[in-house]
């Protein structure tokens, strides 16, 4: 899959930004669709159960596949998902800047998600998902780019968009 440069992101899944700035209520309604996984996902700070996200239609065939392939790769057992880290979802959708930049995140686009945001944090040299070759695989064999890699790592991120 070849996904966007990051600097092409608004041309190839559409400006998210409404007339005043804010996020576009029929961009939304237009772009957004809402996949779940096949293991049991809980929101990272809170445990809470999340029954799906939300993210761009143009990435979802995709973004099914990867998780596909981790629940293969995991032998279908909710344990070893829970010991990788992919059963706590840190975030997908939403409108917003990217940390320390004007232009809008990945996330703004619904072309990125995170997972394990505690072992995997911004900034983390050494990042959990380093050491579990079986999630990075993949997402790589989708094109998603890992964020762990980057020069500031931020390893509990991928997204539908290169650098």
């Amino acid at each position: 899959m070849s996904w966007p440069n990051q600097s092409q992101l608004a041309a190839y899944y559409g400006d998210p930004r409404g007339m005043d700035g804010e996020p576009s209520a029929r961009w939304e309604a237009e772009n957004l669709v809402r996949i779940s996984t096949p293991w049991r996902l809980v929101t990272a700070w809170d445990g809470q159960r999340v029954s799906s996200i939300r993210v761009h239609r143009l990435v979802a065939p995709s973004l099914e596949r990867v998780f596909a392939d981790i629940w293969e790769a995991a032998g279908k057992r909710q344990g070893v998902i829970d010991v990788w880290g992919m059963n706590l979802f840190a975030g997908a959708y939403q409108f917003r800047p990217t940390r320390g930049a004007a232009s809008l995140s990945t996330h703004a686009y619904g072309a990125a998600v995170d997972f394990d945001s505690e072992r995997n944090g911004l900034g983390n040299s050494a990042p959990n998902f380093a050491n579990i070759p079986q999630v990075l695989r993949a997402f790589e064999r989708e094109g998603w780019v890992w964020g762990g890699r980057w020069r500031r790592p931020d390893g509990m991120h991928w997204q539908a968009a290169t650098v």
